[in-house]
Order: C-alpha cells, then sequence, then structure tokens
C-alpha cells in the first residue's frame, strides 16, 4: 500500500487542477507529475521527456492516480447542498442540480452566493481529499 500524508496528497490535487496527470513510486512514493497530453500540444511537454521516459520505461513501478469522475463531482455537489440550511438558496441549489448543464449553472450560483462560496471549496476539497484517501486504500 502506498502511504501519503495530506499535504503531499493536497499536492496532487493541485497538480491534477492544472491539468496534470500524477504518478507515485509503488515503493518509494515519489511523485511524478507530466502534462496531460489531452490537455497539452507536444510542444508543451518537451521539458518533462525524461519523466514521460521512466514511466514508459516502467509503468508498472508506478501508481497513475485517478481524476476524480463527474459523477463523483456531482455527488460532492449534491452532498453540499444537502448539508446546507434549508432555505433560498438551497432550494436554489436543489433545482439547478436537477436541470440541463449543473456545473456551469452550479458554479455561477456558487461564485455569486458570498460566503457560500468558500464553504463550498473547502467542502469540495475535503470531500476531494477523503475520495483520493479512498482510492489509495485500493491500491496494492
Amino acid at each position: 500500500m502506498i502511504l501519503l500524508d495530506d499535504s503531499r496528497l493536497n499536492d496532487i490535487l493541485e497538480q491534477q487542477q492544472l491539468g496534470m496527470n500524477c504518478y507515485v513510486h509503488r515503493q518509494t512514493g515519489q511523485l511524478i507529475t507530466v502534462p496531460d497530453p489531452d490537455q497539452f500540444s507536444e510542444l508543451e511537454t518537451q521539458d518533462w521527456q525524461a519523466d514521460i521516459h521512466q514511466l514508459e520505461t516502467s509503468p508498472e513501478q508506478y501508481w497513475p492516480v485517478p481524476r476524480l469522475s463527474s459523477r463523483d463531482q456531482f455527488r460532492f455537489m449534491e452532498a453540499f447542498v444537502d448539508q446546507l440550511p434549508e432555505g433560498a438558496f438551497q432550494s436554489k441549489l436543489l433545482a439547478i442540480l436537477s436541470r440541463p448543464k449543473p456545473f456551469r449553472h452550479f458554479k455561477d450560483a456558487i461564485d455569486r452566493s458570498g460566503s457560500y462560496r468558500l464553504a463550498w471549496f473547502a467542502f469540495r476539497d475535503e470531500q476531494t481529499l477523503l475520495w483520493l484517501k479512498g482510492q489509495l486504500a485500493l491500491v496494492e
């Protein structure tokens, strides 16, 4: 099992938000991050060629850190709304989650919500960290 502290896990999550793919060495816990080829051109990945080569030559030694699925992200939004106090804002978010383009509309509503904005980011970050810890527990 790979053991990483919360600081290291937060580093992984930050790198993923920047469009990086993350890999953890199964024995040492060494973290390698490389640009996601779906988000960066080949020219933009030249600085990472040594790391890419290392991953390609020894893929069995590295655990590719999964990314959150959109379904998991949606569950986080639902859980956040469920824990809000009953009222107009909670009702608004519940309606948003049942309409088309819930991610976009949820983001817009949260961005305009004042104090709920910070609460959402803290909740999302906590849930994402717990999710990542669960993923790590599955690694043998």
